[in-house]
């Protein structure tokens, strides 16, 4: 589905505080806003002209308007440091400053496979043309039906629209938008006239086109709601300012469909209302999240007073909340920064269940472990156990590219450093994507689990129990994933580093295929017992 193309547009520490402050661009205004009317009078400016009005799913939102706001300024100062850093980071990618965009929308214009999202931006005044196209790794200008674009990665282009707009992202989106003309009659025509308008954010989403695609294929949980499907398009306009204004509209083509989608379009919202409800709840037991949980609160109360209401061909509910947005705003960012955490020690989580099943099905099929290495006939080390377990990660066609009798820095084996997969890298860490490194190793030495030349039986010589013993931690240490390089472990020398810089804990997962969270006040005495797997001492309560 789409969603999986939105990811390239993630960042690191820097650019989560960057998105934060995006995010807060998108909700806070303080210009007066033109009625619908007048917006719908307006002429599109050039990004948003260029933008079919059939494209699937919308989202446009001014960020200049960010830059001229005094209630920003608690955010500037709380944040210098990863603000900058983000700024760096966005004119590194986009070749212009952050502050010279006017405003930035995503735009995906179908949602077969993984499509991707184009990022459509118009800026203040003129961009420098020269400085967009060299940014980075200079584009390789392209010719296609008569119009020229830069492609500066393999999933990477810029294609300039105008001397004040541009889009960006993957080359064959970048085609599709050439060879679709611009439509002038699509359902998200009224959508981009908003987006011309000065509200801080507009969300649109094609429902037609998306009932027309998958429709017949939803399960059978949405049958009491499809009646909602019946619209042509649906929009979210924000504007957030000395009091806060959001808006739903739900647009069909007759009344007598709008009037059929009225009871279950108030049941959905009452299920919103549950759910805010739930989260609110769950929220609340992290004391880190308490201010934004007290927003959270404020959102509830002017959700109770929120009716979904008929208007001709169109269903429409709106909310207002009187809000200091000057003081949530960092409330805001840091709520961002907690989320995108989570989220990352969720799927590094994952990560570990997967290789730790890799590593059990390898025993299964094989009687025995993984080795920590292969070796030449000299006992040189050539590759990693990571490599050894790729088809048990559905990577068999990367696994059948290696040279086995050459190490794993050979002229050969050297280029598939490119192609590690996706869950030997640190969602915590961006520099083992463009690396292609990995935190992801296990301790190799006497009575660890990896040791000697050739892998261990399992469960066997396991005696201690897989549910107390290591399998694969988060080491400090960022290591090429094909490189035989592992956590080396001495009972008479001091243990490696675990876990990333910064954090309070290192993930493990067990060899009974569980991940646990580990502080790093655990006794070495304590952590040297886990490392063993046949040191015949019981666990201390500290573990």
């Amino acid at each position: 589905m789409a969603t999986k193309g939105l990811a390239r547009w993630r960042g690191g520490g820097a650019a989560g505080v960057l998105l934060g402050v995006l995010l807060l661009a998108l909700l806070n205004t303080e210009n007066v806003r033109p009625a619908d009317e007048e917006s719908k009078a307006a002429a599109l400016p050039a990004d948003l002209a260029r933008i079919p009005s059939d494209t699937y799913i919308l989202v446009s939102g001014r960020v200049a308007d960010l830059w001229n706001s005094d209630m920003n300024k608690s955010v500037r100062q709380k944040f210098a440091k990863e603000m900058d850093e983000g700024l760096r980071e966005f004119e590194k990618k986009f070749g212009l400053p952050l502050n010279q965009v006017e405003r930035f929308t995503l735009a995906v214009m179908n949602v077969r496979g993984s499509a991707e999202p184009l990022l459509f931006l118009g800026t203040i005044k003129a961009y420098d043309r020269g400085k967009v196209i060299a940014t980075g790794k200079k584009g390789k200008e392209e010719k296609y039906k008569g119009q020229t674009f830069y492609v500066k990665e393999k999933d990477w282009a810029v294609y300039l629209l105008g001397e004040r707009a541009l889009v960006f992202g993957a080359p064959s989106e970048i085609r599709g938008l050439i060879d679709g003309p611009t439509k002038s009659d699509g359902n998200l025509v009224a959508a981009l006239r908003l987006a011309a308008g000065k509200h801080s954010a507009v969300y649109a989403f094609n429902v037609k086109a998306f009932n027309d695609e998958v429709g017949e294929r939803l399960p059978g949980e949405a049958e009491p709601f499809k009646s909602l499907l019946q619209a042509l398009y649906g929009t979210l306009m924000l504007d957030l300012g000395a009091e806060t204004r959001a808006e739903v509209k739900l647009t069909f083509a007759s009344e007598k469909d709008a009037a059929a989608a009225v009871k279950p379009a108030r049941t959905g919202l009452d299920l919103a209302r549950g759910g805010l409800e739930r989260g609110v709840e769950e929220l609340s037991k992290q004391k880190e999240m308490s201010k934004f949980v007290e927003l959270l609160k404020q959102v509830q109360e002017s959700l109770k007073a929120t009716q979904v209401e008929q208007e001709g061909k169109t269903l429409k509910a709106s909310a207002r909340l009187k809000v200091d947005v000057a003081a949530v705003g960092p409330v805001l960012v840091e709520a961002v920064q907690k989320v995108r955490a989570s989220a990352a020690r969720a799927q590094s989580t994952n990560n570990l269940k997967q290789i730790a099943l890799a590593m059990q099905n390898y025993a299964d099929t094989n009687r025995r472990l993984p080795p920590h290495a292969t070796y030449d006939k000299n006992g040189k080390p050539l590759l990693s156990w990571r490599v050894l377990i790729l088809p048990y990660i559905e990577q068999q066609n990367v696994y059948n590219q290696f040279h086995f009798n050459e190490p794993w820095d050979s002229e050969h084996n050297k280029k598939l450093l490119a192609k590690m997969p996706k869950i030997y890298a640190s969602p915590e860490d961006e520099k083992t994507v463009k690396e292609h490194t990995t935190h992801y190793q296990g301790f190799f030495g006497k009575g660890a689990f990896f040791e000697g030349k050739q892998g261990l039986r399992f469960p066997a010589e396991f005696p201690d129990g897989t549910s107390n013993t290591f399998m694969i931690v988060e080491a400090s240490k960022a290591v090429p994933w094909t490189k035989p390089e592992d956590l080396p472990y001495d009972p008479a020398k001091p243990l490696p580093k675990l876990g990333l810089s910064g954090s309070a804990e290192f993930l493990a997962a067990m060899c009974d295929g569980s991940v646990r969270r580990n502080s790093h006040k655990i006794a070495e005495k304590t952590l040297r017992l886990v490392i063993e797997r046949n040191d015949g001492m019981p666990i201390p309560a500290d573990f």
